[in-house]
């Protein structure tokens, strides 16, 4: 048994052996991947793990100055999750693969187990973001499966760009997918399976089934064949499966290199609320989106939900450039704002705020409209929130 070494090129991985790796973002400093490298090291020898990958965890960000959250996760975990993928897309070698996604994270690494597993060719394009060239990487190899995520799918329908005939399948994760982007997708021809995943399962455990392409509503995610669900008393996802993470790791503020294994039971109790409906999921907001305004409970996720739907029937075509945040308040303690990048559009931003705080309830209305330059994403499009509010508000 080794320490974990540092892996850039996860083709590299043998998914069937002992070796563990750890994976490193690139844009993080020498110094933030010597102390997390160390952090890996250290509960890979305590814990004499064998066959492990060590990932940040997808909120994890290089402003935590090295004490980033790493998951362990061990061969075993992807090879499950991946098989049960691809019987859920009916994957063959007959298949190709497009890699888009980060390779330090999940979904990159979903990819590369699946495609070794079924033997499916992949053809990568690491390069930057740009929906015209990915479209036609996609049409000139006749790709058939993507990963995407929902800033993805976005640029793709604005550029106009019909799906080309041999993608049978894209999978969105990484963020939520509002319906009025899913229509206009499936308008062109883009073949969306919403999924719903985390880094602590290999990846999705829940993804729309091909059969839902035959309607024109937006499907839920469907459970996937390797994995138990239900939901506690409080409302928050539990998950059982041979695709959870071993454990955690992270150096903590005093220097002192933790680990723990979240796990109860084998089961993993998530931070996120939820509707199990059927054999579907209905994503509801995560545990530390319930703000109190002047004393009153709201759930954020819900906020955001109304609002992106607001948008998608105001200005579908600003979705990416406008956001809903929850601000500091000195008076209630927390109030809502509307942030956008676009200060040459107060009409609309003010029929947009006019037309969310008619649909909810007072206490939950925008009170502000603030500007700023850029909404930071991370290397998977999610908006980097405390970011934002250390731009507007210093903290």
């Amino acid at each position: 048994m080794g320490a974990a070494e540092t892996t850039l090129n996860p083709s590299s991985i043998s998914w069937d052996g002992d070796l563990n790796h750890l994976l490193l973002n690139p844009r993080w400093s020498e110094a933030e991947m010597r102390s997390i490298s160390e952090v890996a090291q250290v509960i890979t020898q305590q814990r004499r793990l064998q066959g492990h990958l060590w990932l940040a965890t997808s909120g994890s960000t290089a402003e935590s100055r090295g004490h980033i959250k790493l998951v362990a996760l061990a061969k075993s975990a992807f090879l499950a999750s991946a098989k049960s993928v691809n019987e859920h897309l009916r994957t063959s070698a007959e298949d190709t693969w497009l890699q888009v996604l980060p390779r330090f994270h999940v979904g990159g690494l979903g990819v590369e187990v699946r495609a070794s597993l079924s033997q499916s060719r992949v053809v990568q394009d690491f390069a930057k973001w740009d929906p015209v060239r990915v479209h036609q990487v996609l049409a000139e190899n006749k790709v058939s499966l993507v990963s995407l995520v929902p800033t993805q799918v976005f640029d793709l329908v604005q550029a106009g760009l019909q799906a080309p005939a041999s993608v049978r399948a894209v999978i969105v994760g990484g963020g939520a997918l509002n319906e009025g982007l899913y229509q206009q997708a499936r308008k062109l021809g883009w073949p969306l399976l919403p999924s719903y995943g985390m880094t602590e399962t290999c990846s999705q455990i829940a993804t729309a089934s091909l059969e839902s392409l035959t309607s024109s509503h937006m499907p839920l995610p469907e459970k996937l064949s390797h994995v138990e669900w239900r939901v506690t008393s409080e409302g928050l996802l539990q998950v059982r499966g041979p695709s959870l993470l071993t454990c955690y790791g992270q150096r903590q503020k005093d220097g002192r290199i933790q680990d723990w294994d979240p796990k109860t039971d084998s089961w993993l109790t998530t931070e996120d609320f939820v509707a199990l409906q059927g054999s579907c999921i209905r994503f509801l907001g995560r545990r530390n989106d319930f703000i109190k305004i002047g004393g009153e409970g709201s759930s954020l996720g819900r906020l955001r939900e109304i609002f992106d739907r607001v948008v998608a029937e105001v200005a579908p075509s600003l979705a990416p450039q406008v956001v809903l945040l929850d601000a500091p308040s000195a008076r209630l303690g927390a109030e809502v704002h509307l942030v956008t990048v676009l200060d040459n559009k107060e009409e609309l931003m003010s029929q947009i705020r006019d037309k969310f705080n008619g649909e909810v309830l007072p206490f939950e209305r925008i009170r502000e409209i603030k500007y700023i330059s850029v909404i930071p994403r991370s290397e998977l499009g999610k908006i980097l929130w405390a970011q934002i509010k250390r731009e507007l508000y210093g903290h």
